[in-house]
């Protein structure tokens, strides 16, 4: 059996204590830069100092944790958002490492995620709840 079928058999969902862990640990991490950030609103602060704050806390604290590298074949999910003056813009992309086609599970996950992303942006229009 080769690394990426060692890898694709590995489940990483609540069963694995290894993946609970991590999402412990980002949720202790966002929680506290969320602290930080709470506390450095106030009166005339300037927002990109704020959030610059954020982010270098957050940098901080997963530097010693995040040190993986991306491989051929890997699967990478980006997430970014930009406020301007409280106006939010977010966008999620899915990336795959490889040439070619993605097939087997890989794509299976991605087909999935996408018809769900279309199910739910159909359902987003003036007036809905």
């Amino acid at each position: 059996m080769s690394s990426d079928d060692e890898r694709e058999e590995r489940e990483l969902d609540l069963t694995s204590s290894e993946v609970v862990t991590k999402y412990k640990s980002a949720a202790e991490i966002v929680n506290k830069a969320l602290q930080l950030v709470i506390s450095e609103c106030k009166p005339k602060a300037k927002i990109v100092d704020i959030c610059e704050k954020g982010d270098s806390f957050i940098r901080e604290q997963t530097g010693n944790i995040d040190e993986s590298c991306l491989e051929e074949g890997d699967i990478v999910k980006i997430d970014l958002g930009c406020h301007i003056d409280g106006f939010i813009a977010v966008v999620g992309h899915t990336h795959a490492l490889q040439s070619g086609p993605v097939k087997g599970r890989a794509a299976d996950v991605i087909a999935a995620a996408n018809t769900a992303a279309e199910v739910a942006l159909r359902l987003v229009r003036p007036g809905k709840k």
